[in-house]
């Protein structure tokens, strides 16, 4: 197999540098060159810079390039490509892309929690076991991964735990698929077999679909001023398994009975939603008899995003809730 690994850059925590004081981190273009001279060792490099923006700035345009580029280097003689990326939105990118990453070789996400020039800078450590990964035969067909802190988790399973912590992903609920040891990646368990791909890549604009939280009082009032035209689908962060108030079930059926999806996740880190616990106005159980679609173990946010990508594809009922169908619990 190649020893060959494509760097891919769209910025971060990992390419930032702070002020004299310590704080105020921002984007640093000398931080790159740095950061890749620290592994220059461990594999033949090909590095890339598509972009140097925080987290919160990268838009579907940035993955599709991720993916051309990516799907290039790997046809062209890769052995796996790794993505730098900011921590804030990195789990969300890391599924997007996996729902679109039609190749063996794995594309490893990684990013870190201090900047570039912080003396306990994590990006270094997380940049070499991200091209370990990608070297290692074991990664192959697992499709999407995020390495950090010693730590390789699924793409459909990652979560951003901690705002601070360096230590700041987990993967609900079956823990990381593998750790980095040295020079190897260690696999603690076989995965499921991965989800159907979506065809080609990201549109540039996703349809609109709010991410609404159930609560206390919370009757979803808001619906009553959206434009119908604006609201092609509707994620519900539901309380419990899946629940919101009986007083938003008949906004909620308006919704539905108009043609717009609705899925509902739960607001829990862990869990998930259920289809059978509680049948009370308001339940899981009501939700679905209206025609509501559940998220199963998919936070809220990443369920927005699937929901979102079916939409550009033009997913019909059935095909949206046979996509949510493997996150089921």
């Amino acid at each position: 197999m190649s020893a060959a690994v494509t760097v891919l850059s769209l910025g971060g925590t990992i390419l930032m540098s702070q002020d004299a004081s310590g704080a105020r981190a921002t984007p640093d273009d000398t931080a790159a060159a740095r950061l890749l001279a620290t592994v220059a060792g461990t594999a033949e490099l090909t590095s890339r810079e598509l972009a140097n923006t925080s987290s919160s700035g990268v838009r579907p345009h940035h993955l599709r390039a991720v993916l051309d580029h990516a799907r290039a280097a790997v046809d062209d003689g890769s052995a796996g490509v790794v993505l730098t990326h900011g921590t804030d939105t990195l789990e969300e990118t890391a599924f997007l892309l996996e729902r679109y990453w039609d190749r063996e070789a794995p594309l490893v996400v990684t990013g870190a929690m201090r900047p570039a020039s912080d003396p306990g800078a994590d990006g270094p450590a997380n940049l070499r076991d991200a091209v370990r990964t990608a070297l290692a035969p074991e990664a192959r067909g697992l499709g999407v991964l995020v390495v950090f802190d010693g730590h390789v988790h699924l793409a459909d399973r990652v979560v951003k735990a901690s705002s601070r912590e360096v230590s700041a992903f987990t993967s609900e609920p079956s823990g990381p698929v593998a750790i980095v040891d040295g020079e190897e990646m260690r696999p603690l368990f076989r995965p499921l077999p991965r989800p159907p791909r979506l065809l080609g890549t990201p549109p540039d604009r996703f349809p609109a679909v709010p991410l609404l939280t159930a609560g206390l009082d919370e009757d979803f009032a808001l619906l009553d001023h959206l434009p119908p035209d604006q609201l092609r689908g509707l994620l519900l962060a539901g309380a419990g398994m899946g629940h919101v108030s009986p007083a938003a079930m008949p906004r909620l059926r308006r919704v539905l009975d108009s043609g717009v999806p609705v899925v509902v996740a739960a607001r829990t880190a862990r869990g998930g939603t259920s289809t059978h616990h509680y049948a009370y106005p308001g339940s899981e159980v009501d939700l679905l008899e209206a025609g509501a679609v559940m998220a199963g173990l998919l936070p809220g946010i990443t369920a927005r995003l699937l929901l979102q990508a079916l939409l550009a594809d033009g997913a019909g009922p059935a095909a949206i809730r046979e996509a949510f169908a493997p996150f089921a619990s």
